[in-house]
């Protein structure tokens, strides 16, 4: 068997193999633990489950095509190149993702006329406190919203969670036309300059229309006069004619000057973002140029300080303006990928743009301040005719000049205000969100998120439990502390309470006999010295079944025709004397102490089996350390070796007391007997190395109570099935002892 082992250790792949099968048989053994950890572990999910607030999601999708509008804001004839659409579509996820827009949600949810009846959808029936409501609001949005674009297309999908469908749903809506708005308010922002610079001055002009109509008529009631003449008519007309067309140039200037200072304040913008970003263009080549222009600019401070000659410094001058070049070609190289193709396509279409208003600017000015000189000579013209019809004249001519006026920017008005709303920005909105689904708690994820902790809570638990017991289960475990194994003996049953015989008398054809003959056989082969004479069987702890071991020992022996005695020399816990039903008195220690001699009859007692005697403890001393240590301990081994074919020596645990150590050195081998799943790995070691330092004649060890069925073992000759043995009557039995192991 110490063959077999040792077989097993030197092949590393069987090994491999069989650590595998011990794992599982790990887990087969702890089913029951892994079970009720998977059913622990699942109620838990179902609690948990249960008792959590359910989350929805609502999902609405939309397009963004930056070519609806920032193409014409270029100007590229080409369109837009992938990068610059990707960058524009990533702003988008950031956009959406900011805080702004989150506070613009907050916002119009705060000025919408059913804002109460919002609030109340969004918490579910408890907003929070008035004082944090926006705050609150904000949150909400940034912590409930995402956005995500699909591969390959122009579509994003917003979605929005909450603790309703409808709340889900509303939330998205919210956060998706609040986008949508802020998105076609940036595409039609310079026709809302222009429109709000109108609406201004329009509003001015029909206040001074309103004034000049009331002084005209004031003036013709006080003076109770009617029109003037056909001839001051039409002077009066022509020069509202000119003065009309003086301030229509006067508001062109203005109009042009708002589209100036738009376009100035996008360049201003492009500008500091591009020269921002491309401060920021890096990567391992641009660093590692860095790092060479600066070694060499402290080499050339260096070679300057020390005096050194201008072809050494004109040398580092040469090799510092080609890494300069080259820093330059990486830099323009990194930007034509971080940027769009053309960089500088918007500055050209915003600057042309700009250039188109100044030079309308200008020509408008022009215009205003040549009409404004003619009105002014008309206006002189006046000053000949009688004072009340003059100003009678002035007030009809501000009348008419405010009318036209105010006519011509209302036309302005409704134009500009057409050509905004017709202008359409880049988002389209395809599907609104609709009361979605529930995605917390998912009852299927949670069981199966619990049936997986569970087993790995319950295998782990088997693996730590056998990683920290530390008893000796099987004849592996035994090899592992360096002691030879001699035999294993199966767990057998002992029959009815209080009725102790050894197995091998009672059922001689048991599998537990056949274990014990083994034992005899290994114990034969291993006295390479001589026959053995003298054999101490101890245990490193008590309760391991050494007495029964040798008791079962010395029947097998005696059947092989061997005269065998079987000496209890524990003195202080015999049971010899009840095993094999015999009286304790006389015994050894009254041999010991010369009070019988060996010839006595009653001393060596005869038991029901040919060839075996047993010499019992008799009465126990109050010294039994020093009864067994003593010369005439030594002296009656000897002279019961002379007697008998072989002696077995029944000796105390080796952890209580010091007796089997004392008798290991007067026989001629020692066997140590191990109880199956009892006995502690760290108690036979200390056991086994107490042996060796007094005894050179330690045989090895005997797995006693080993269950093959209940308990792993790569030992084949314990797992097989033993198909068929002959019980006491004769008649032939199958009956299963051990594990098929192929």
């Amino acid at each position: 068997m110490g063959d077999d082992g040792a077989l097993s250790r030197g092949r590393p792949e069987e090994q491999e193999t069989l650590n595998l099968a011990e794992y599982l048989w790990l887990i087969r053994r702890g089913k029951w633990i892994i079970l009720a950890f998977v059913v622990v572990s699942v109620a838990v999910s179902v609690y948990i489950t249960m008792n959590t607030e359910p989350v929805y999601r609502s999902s609405g999708t939309f397009i963004y095509k930056p070519n609806n509008t920032i193409s014409r804001a270029l100007d590229m004839s080409g369109g837009v190149s992938w990068f610059e659409v990707e960058t524009y579509r990533n702003d988008q996820v950031e956009i959406i993702n900011s805080r702004s827009l989150a506070e613009a949600v907050a916002d119009s949810i705060l000025r919408s006329p059913d804002s109460d009846s919002i609030i109340s959808l969004l918490y579910d029936g408890r907003p929070p406190p008035a004082p944090h409501l926006r705050g609150s609001l904000v949150g909400l949005v940034r912590g409930r919203s995402s956005v995500s674009m699909k591969k390959d297309t122009d579509f994003f999908v917003l979605s929005a969670t909450g603790d309703t469908p409808t709340a889900a749903a509303a939330l998205a809506n919210l956060v998706m036309h609040t986008y949508y708005r802020r998105n076609l308010s940036q595409a039609r922002g310079e026709n809302r300059e222009v429109r709000e610079f109108l609406q201004t001055q329009m509003g001015l002009i029909e206040r001074q229309l309103l004034a000049d109509e009331d002084s005209l008529r004031r003036f013709k009631e006080r003076n109770s006069m009617a029109d003037l003449d056909t001839e001051t008519t039409n002077l009066v007309r022509n020069l509202a004619t000119m003065q009309t067309q003086a301030e229509a140039a006067r508001t062109a200037v203005g109009e042009a000057e708002t589209r100036a200072a738009y376009y100035r304040s996008r360049i201003d913008e492009y500008r500091q973002g591009l020269a921002g970003e491309m401060t920021e263009v890096n990567d391992t080549r641009i660093s590692q140029l860095q790092s060479d222009i600066s070694t060499l600019e402290t080499a050339r401070a260096e070679l300057l300080a020390t005096g050194a000659d201008s072809l050494a410094v004109a040398s580092i001058d040469r090799r510092l303006q080609t890494r300069r070049d080259e820093l330059a070609r990486a830099i323009m190289g990194k930007a034509s990928v971080t940027f769009p193709t053309n960089p500088a396509g918007p500055l050209d279409s915003w600057m042309q743009n700009l250039a188109e208003a100044e030079a309308e600017r200008r020509a408008q000015t022009s215009r205003w301040r040549a009409l404004s000189g003619a009105a002014a000579d008309m206006e002189d013209s006046l000053s000949g005719l009688p004072e009340l019809e003059m100003r009678l004249a002035r007030l009809e001519r501000n009348r008419q000049v405010s009318e036209n006026i105010y006519i011509l920017l209302r036309t302005k008005y409704e134009e500009t205000r057409i050509s905004e709303v017709s202008q359409i920005g880049d988002v389209t909105i395809v599907d609104t969100a609709l009361p979605g689904g529930k995605v917390k708690p998912s009852e299927r994820r949670n069981l199966i998120m619990g049936l997986l902790v569970g087993l790995a809570l319950g295998v782990g638990t088997v693996f730590l439990r056998e990683q920290l017991d530390t008893s000796v289960k099987s004849p592996e475990d035994v090899e592992q502390l360096g002691i030879t194994v001699l035999g294993v003996i199966p767990r057998m049953d002992l029959g009815r309470k209080g009725v102790r015989m050894p197995v091998t008398d009672s059922s001689p054809r048991a599998p537990a006999s056949e274990a014990y003959r083994d034992l005899r056989t290994s114990l034969r082969f291993s006295a390479t010295e001589g026959p053995m004479r003298s054999l101490v069987v101890t245990s490193a702890g008590p309760r391991e079944g050494k007495s029964m071991t040798v008791a079962n020992l010395a029947v097998v022996m005696a059947q092989a025709g061997q005269r065998v005695l079987l000496v209890d020399t524990d003195l202080r816990r015999p049971v010899m004397h009840n095993i094999f039903s015999l009286k304790r008195e006389p015994g050894l220690t009254e041999v010991i102490a010369d009070i019988r001699g060996l010839d006595d009859p009653d001393v060596i007692k005869s038991t029901g089996v040919e060839n075996l005697s047993v010499l019992t403890c008799g009465r126990l001393p109050h010294n039994p350390a020093e009864m067994v240590g003593s010369g005439r301990m030594r002296t009656l081994t000897r002279e019961l070796e002379e007697r008998f074919d072989i002696v077995l020596l029944d000796s105390p645990p080796v952890a209580v007391v010091t007796d089997p150590i004392v008798l290991s050195a007067m026989a001629d081998a020692t066997l140590v007997v191990v109880m199956s799943k009892l006995g502690d790995k760290k108690v036979l070691r200390s056991a086994w190395t107490k042996l060796q330092r007094t005894a050179n004649n330690l045989t090895g060890a005997l797995l006693n109570g080993f269950d093959p069925i209940s308990m792993y073992t790569s030992y084949g000759y314990y797992t097989y099935r033993y198909h068929y043995y002959y019980s006491d009557d004769g008649s032939r039995s199958k009956r299963r002892f051990g594990r098929d192991k192929s």
